[in-house]
């Protein structure tokens, strides 16, 4: 496809994953496989409620991660636009990350009450955070080549804490100060919080001089200007209306696997520690897999890359179903699916990245932040339908704490795992199809945009 060298030096690639997705990872690692798990078997909650909740939680995500967007397009620093804010959420996700997964030994009312309060404020941060990361990259790149780089390393830093995680996780859930006691996952994410900040000061430091006052005017680019919302809601057309639902049910496969993983190696696999296993194969799977992605996209575009994920995964759920009932068949397949989703994960901000230079190309301002946050979103739109899906229908199928699975209630879990994954992955297939931009006009474009900088 598109041959192009390059700018970006490799410390700065690697300092942008490192720095970002790596320490968001452990978080993710967190929320995304154990929040179900924390609500109903430690904090004490009912199945529904929990599901509920769950639910809540995933609209909330939704909702926020469009504002984050917004916000970041509508405020800016002196220090810089992107750089800045992502030290900011990372300082504020680094402490209410932890204090979501604080144990309070309240009545459930009021218990579930705060524990969404909390809840949403991290969820806030994390969203602006990641946000504004995506956002940078179009600060950071110069051509095509340096934003599928960033996209890498972003991928690259949370598969690799996921591995990590599946290693270090359970000893850190160990240490004897919080070890067996409701307070372990309090305990893990301060931890994780931590390293969340230091990351976020990294990125801040590291991207100085390419999102500031002083980058702008060696780099001989106009200032950054405000985007007004009217213009941010302009960007909800042409090629974003398919971008937008073809990666919001493209999303939807993650949320089926994260909510009922614990459940299903508990319960189907008798193995409870098969969920760090699969976690840490899976994420290994999917560490390979982007490294490949650089040279995959040297001879396809984004969107045959991204139709091509969509059928084959599509094809290995279905797979799935009828070979995922033993721990090695179960993990086998999943790590499959993951080696080959990682490319449609990262070509998620490549793509949007391209819609950007589109509307650039245009003649119209284009909202970086809002575009990356309604990328964000189709994450989270996706996550809402799956995890609300799967967590209502677990309490659908009769599942109790501490009861153990029958074998109706077993094949059940099987078809919601499975069979639910393989549908939203075909319907984001064709509509797809519909997406219209072409890679080398925007290409053409970029080279043309950095030219006139360097003059």
């Amino acid at each position: 496809m598109e041959k192009q060298k390059g700018t970006l030096k490799f410390g700065e690639i690697f300092g942008y994953g490192f720095g970002g997705m790596f320490m968001y990872g452990f978080q993710l690692c967190v929320t995304g496989y154990f929040l179900m798990y924390f609500m109903t078997d430690i904090a004490g909650f009912s199945t529904a409620l929990a599901a509920t909740l769950n639910t809540i939680i995933q609209g909330l995500k939704m909702a926020t991660m469009v504002f984050s967007g917004a916000i970041i397009d509508a405020i800016n620093f002196k220090s810089g636009k992107y750089r800045t804010w992502v030290l900011v959420a990372g300082i504020g996700l680094g402490i209410f990350f932890p204090l979501s997964f604080v144990y309070f030994d309240l009545p459930v009312t009021v218990y579930s009450v705060i524990f969404i309060v909390i809840y949403t404020i991290h969820t806030i941060f994390y969203n602006v955070g990641w946000t504004a990361m995506r956002a940078l990259m179009s600060k950071m790149g110069r051509n095509n080549a340096d934003i599928i780089s960033l996209n890498v390393a972003a991928q690259v830093g949370g598969t690799a804490s996921s591995v990590v995680y599946g290693y270090v996780g359970p000893a850190i859930l160990g240490i004897t100060l919080w070890a067996g006691t409701k307070q372990a996952y309090a305990g893990a994410s301060a931890i994780f919080g931590a390293m969340i900040i230091v990351g976020a000061i990294l990125i801040y430091n590291m991207c100085k001089k390419y999102d500031s006052s002083a980058a702008e005017v060696t780099a001989n680019a106009p200032k950054q200007e405000r985007i007004g919302f009217i213009q941010m809601l302009k960007s909800l057309r042409g090629p974003m209306i398919p971008y937008f639902f073809s990666y919001s049910f493209g999303a939807a496969q993650q949320g089926f696997f994260s909510t009922l993983l614990v459940y299903y190696t508990t319960y189907v696999l008798n193995d409870a520690n098969a969920a760090a296993v699969a976690l840490s194969v899976t994420s290994l799977a999917a560490l390979v897999g982007s490294f490949l992605v650089p040279a995959i996209c040297k001879k396809f575009n984004k969107k045959a890359i991204y139709l091509a994920v969509q059928g084959i995964c599509a094809v290995l759920y279905i797979c799935l179903a009828l070979f995922g009932r033993t721990a090695f068949g179960f993990i086998a397949i999943r790590a499959l699916i993951s080696f080959i989703s990682t490319a449609g994960a990262i070509l998620q901000s490549a793509i949007c990245n391209d819609i950007g230079d589109y509307i650039e190309m245009k003649g119209e301002p284009a909202p970086r932040a809002f575009l990356q946050g309604l990328a964000g979103t189709t994450n989270r739109v996706g996550m809402l339908i799956s995890s609300m899906i799967a967590s209502f229908g677990l309490a659908a199928i009769g599942y109790v704490a501490g009861v153990a699975f029958d074998a109706a209630m077993i094949s059940k879990l099987i078809a919601l795992i499975a069979v639910g994954p393989a549908i939203v992955c075909a319907i984001a297939l064709v509509i797809m199809l519909f997406y219209r931009v072409d890679e080398k006009e925007i290409a053409a474009y970029n080279s043309r945009k950095y030219a006139q900088t360097q003059q």
